[in-house]
């Protein structure tokens, strides 16, 4: 299996994706805000200098002039490099100008249309004339009313207007300290986030998620199995009771409406099996598939001597969990009228358990699943507590002993579950391993 990002580079990811679209919207929003104000800016100076023309008594009184432009062009100039605007034109009625940065234009009518300030009103906005492109203000130009009743009449036009190359130029030059300014916020944000990272990652033990989901299977898979010991140890008190009162038929009638087996004939179901603690969990177990309907075969090639050492014995401990358990799935999954068949044999260093059933089956997308903990095929009943334990506790043991299962089809059509375990454990397998998929294989035929 591909491992997956580590949790370190997730959360530095996140953060650095959260910090770069922060600081980007940031900029954007600022650099927004930024070009309107300038433009604000320039439209209040460029209309406070069109108002100052249009009002200003040398010009009005030089629209009565021979030649107006004589007397307005060398004003107009002088306002447009006080005031810093790229041109100040002022036109008559018919939009004829008197005044421009350009002399040869003047005389000339203009090439946007004055329509607006013609009719005595103010216009704001972006057009393109003998200059280029510009940001502007035209205002109307009022002459004296013939008498005080009588409106003033509108006898031309007042233009200010900046080039937008040259505003696009103050903006890029303020916008330098704006992208300064976030790309140290920027910095200091990677940093901060690497910092919080490895904040995190020392508060939780440097564990990657998937060593916290097994610690958590682990803190439920533990309950369940602290529920089902003192149930059981409950059991085990009252047949220990009975035996001790010499009440033997009790116990065994007891043993048998706990639902733990029938009484124990001496007929042998796995004549090579010689390890007494494997032979009777064999012969429990075909007498309790047997009361559900279900043929439980040991097959004749099953062989296993007894432990004689404490290696050994504990060998044989890790087998009857594995093997309880997956005989127990077998019969389940069997079902009334069905057959399980097991074989045991050791293999040189390994003990190999194989049990077979002639049930559905388990799906190629679920063999990885089954083996975690509170994951169940079954239907839930009064039991459902108790589900999803089996196959979990057989991942652990094999763990444990670094050992394998696999999952495959087996002669009987069902599902077969074949489990090899090491002689001697090892003692650091269980801490180092993840025990999300580590010392399991799954396979399909």
């Amino acid at each position: 299996m591909r491992r997956a990002m580590t949790l370190r580079a997730q959360l530095l990811m996140l953060q650095v994706v959260i910090v770069l679209v922060l600081v980007c919207t940031t900029g954007l929003v600022a650099s927004t805000l930024q070009e309107r104000q300038l433009r604000d800016a320039y439209v209040d100076r460029m209309t406070g200098v069109a108002q100052s023309v249009a009002r200003l008594p040398a010009i009005l009184d030089a629209y009565d002039d021979e030649d107006p432009s004589a007397t307005i062009q060398p004003i107009a100039e002088v306002i447009r490099e006080a005031s810093e605007v790229t041109y100040v034109v002022v036109t008559d009625e018919n939009g004829v100008r008197y005044s421009h940065p350009d002399p040869e234009q003047i005389g000339r009518r203009v090439s946007t249309d004055p329509s607006v300030p013609l009719s005595g009103h103010v216009w704001t906005g972006t057009q393109t004339g003998t200059l280029g492109t510009s940001w502007r203000v035209k205002v109307p130009v009022f002459g004296h009313a013939a008498d005080d009743a009588a409106p003033a009449p509108v006898i031309g036009t007042a233009s200010v207007g900046i080039l937008e190359s040259e505003l696009r130029a103050d903006l890029t030059d303020d916008r330098g300290w704006l992208l300064g300014a976030l790309a140290v916020a920027a910095a200091v944000g990677v940093l901060c986030a690497a910092w919080v990272t490895r904040l995190v990652r020392r508060r939780i033990y440097l564990l990657e998620p998937e060593d916290i989901a097994g610690l958590l299977e682990t803190r439920g898979l533990t309950d369940a199995l602290r529920s089902q010991s003192h149930e059981f140890a409950n059991t085990v008190h009252v047949i220990s009771g009975l035996l001790e009162l010499g009440r033997t038929e009790e116990a065994v009638a007891f043993i048998e409406r706990s639902g733990y087996g029938g009484l124990l004939t001496a007929s042998a179901v796995a004549p090579g099996v010689r390890s007494p603690e494997l032979a009777a969990l064999l012969l429990v177990k075909t007498i309790t598939a047997r009361e559900r309907g279900v043929v439980l075969d040991v097959d004749d090639a099953s062989t296993l001597d007894p432990p004689t050492t404490p290696e050994a014995s504990s060998l044989h401990t890790d087998a009857l969990v594995v093997l309880g358990n997956l005989i127990d799935n077998a019969v389940d999954a069997a079902g009334p009228q069905g057959r399980v068949r097991v074989l045991l044999h050791v293999d040189g260093e390994l003990l190999r358990l194989r049990v077979d059933d002639d049930g559905p089956g388990i799906p190629a997308n679920l063999h990885h699943q089954v083996f975690k903990a509170g994951f169940s095929t079954k239907v839930h009943g009064d039991r459902e507590h108790s589900r999803g334990i089996g196959l979990a506790l057989v991942r652990r043991v094999v763990d444990r002993r670094d050992g394998e299962v696999v999952i495959d089809t087996g002669d009987l059509g069902g599902a077969r579950i074949t489990v090899e375990l090491p002689a001697s454990a090892s003692a650091s397998a269980s801490v180092e391993r993840t025990p999300a998929a580590v010392g399991t294989r799954e396979t399909t035929s």
